[in-house]
C-alpha cells in the first residue's frame, strides 16, 4: 500500500527522489574525496620514513607554507634526529594537465628512495625531472621528452612509481632547481625528520620542543598531519556545510511533498479510521511512505556520487581517487543523511494525518 501510494503522484515523488539523490550524492562525493585527499597526503608523507612533519605555522593552506632551508641545520642538531629532508610542494601547469604536482626534493636522508623507477636512470643535470606513470600516460610524454615549467625546459631523466596519487600524476625535481624554477631561494614548503631509533618513544617530547624553540613552525605527527592541515579541515568544514544544506533542501522537499500527500487524501484518511485504522498505524503509514522516497533518493544519489568521484580520474594527481571505490563511511553517512531526510521530512504531515477525525475528514472536500 506504501508504494502504491507513492506511485500514485509520480511527477511529485520523482521530483522528490531528485532532489534527495543531489543532496545525497554531493555528501557522499564530498566525504569520499576528503577521505581520499586526507589518505593521499597520509601515505605522502609518510612513505619517507619520517615520523615528523613541520611546515610554517598560521597559515591558512599548506601550499603557502615558507621556510627557511637554515631551519633544517638547526633542527639536524636536536640529539634525537636522524635526518632532516625538505621539500618544495608546488602545483602548476605543465603541458594539457592543469593540476600537475611538482615536487623539489632534498637529497638528504631517505627521500628519493620512495621514487621506485620504471624506466630510465633518474636525476643526472640540473635540468632532468623525474615523472610519474600516470602523468607520463596523461601528458604523452616519455624518457627524454621534454617538458616546459614555467617558461623552463626539462628533460624527462626517469618514470617511477610510488603507489602515491599524489606523486604518480606529478613530476620530481631536484630541491635546488624547483627553487630556482619558482622563485623560492632558500625556502621550503615542509621539513620531514626522521628520529633515531632509540628516540622513537620521544615523538611528542621533540614536537613539543621544535614548537618552543622555533615558534614560526607547526610540527605534527606525520601519521596525523593530513587530518590538521588547514586545507583539509576546510574541505571537511565545507562538506558538513554543504551536507546541513542538502539536509535542509531535502527535508523540505520531502516535507512538502508529504504534506500535500496528507491534504489530498483527507477522505481517504478519514475513511481508514473510521474503518478502524489507530492514529499509531497513519503516522507509520505517512512516515513510511516519507523514508522510502529518501532511501530510493540515497541510493540513487549514491550512484551518482560514485560518477562525480570517477569525474577526478581526469587529473592525474587526483585519478587514484577516482578508482577506489566509495569508502563504506562514504555510503553510511549518505544512509544516515537520507534517514534523517525522511524522518523530518515525514514527522510532521505523519503527525498531521493522525490528527484528523474521522467525521471532519470525511467530510472534506
Amino acid at each position: 500500500m506504501v508504494m502504491k501510494n507513492i506511485w500514485r503522484r509520480k511527477v511529485r515523488s520523482l521530483l522528490t527522489i531528485a532532489g534527495v539523490m543531489i543532496g545525497i550524492a554531493v555528501v557522499v562525493a564530498l566525504t569520499r574525496l576528503s577521505e581520499g585527499i586526507a589518505g593521499q597526503i597520509t601515505d605522502l608523507m609518510m612513505s619517507t620514513g619520517a615520523e615528523i612533519t613541520v611546515m610554517q605555522s598560521g597559515i591558512a593552506d599548506m601550499s603557502f607554507s615558507a621556510l627557511e632551508e637554515e631551519l633544517g641545520k638547526h633542527f639536524a642538531e636536536i640529539l634525537e634526529v636522524e635526518w632532516v629532508s625538505g621539500f618544495l610542494f608546488q602545483i602548476t601547469q605543465v603541458e594539457n594537465n592543469p593540476y600537475f604536482v611538482l615536487l623539489g626534493v632534498s637529497p638528504n636522508g631517505n627521500a628519493f628512495d620512495r621514487f621506485h623507477l620504471v624506466e630510465g636512470e633518474g636525476i643526472q643535470g640540473e635540468k632532468d625531472l623525474l615523472l610519474g606513470h600516470m602523468a607520463s600516460d596523461f601528458i604523452q610524454k616519455g624518457l627524454n621528452d621534454r617538458i616546459t615549467i614555467q617558461k623552463e625546459t626539462f628533460r624527462v631523466s626517469g618514470i617511477y612509481e610510488t603507489g602515491v596519487g599524489f606523486e604518480n600524476g606529478g613530476g620530481v625535481m631536484k630541491l635546488s632547481t624547483a627553487q630556482q624554477v619558482f622563485k623560492k631561494d632558500d625556502q621550503v614548503t615542509l621539513f620531514q625528520i626522521k628520529l633515531k631509533p632509540q628516540a622513537l618513544d620521544q615523538i611528542d617530547e621533540v614536537i613539543t620542543r621544535l614548537e618552543a624553540e622555533f615558534p614560526e613552525v607547526i610540527a605534527y605527527r606525520s601519521s596525523e598531519f593530513a587530518q590538521n592541515t588547514p586545507d583539509i579541515q576546510m574541505l571537511q568544514t565545507l562538506a558538513a556545510a554543504v551536507s546541513l544544506i542538502g539536509l535542509l533542501a531535502g527535508a523540505l522537499g520531502t516535507m512538502n511533498t508529504m504534506l500535500m500527500s496528507v491534504f489530498e487524501r483527507t477522505r481517504e484518511i478519514g475513511t481508514l479510521r473510521a474503518l478502524g485504522w489507530r492514529k499509531v498505524r497513519i503516522l507509520r503509514m505517512i512516515l513510511a511512505e516519507a523514508l522510502i522516497l529518501s532511501l530510493i533518493g540515497c541510493f540513487a544519489g549514491i550512484v551518482l556520487a560514485a560518477g562525480l568521484v570517477a569525474l577526478t580520474g581526469l587529473f592525474p594527481a587526483l585519478s587514484s581517487l577516482g578508482k577506489a571505490p566509495l569508502s563504506g563511511n562514504a555510503v553510511l553517512t549518505g544512509l544516515f543523511v537520507a534517514l534523517v531526510l525522511g524522518a523530518i521530512g515525514g514527522v510532521y504531515p505523519a503527525w498531521r494525518a493522525a490528527r484528523l477525525r474521522p467525521i471532519e475528514a470525511l467530510r472534506y472536500e
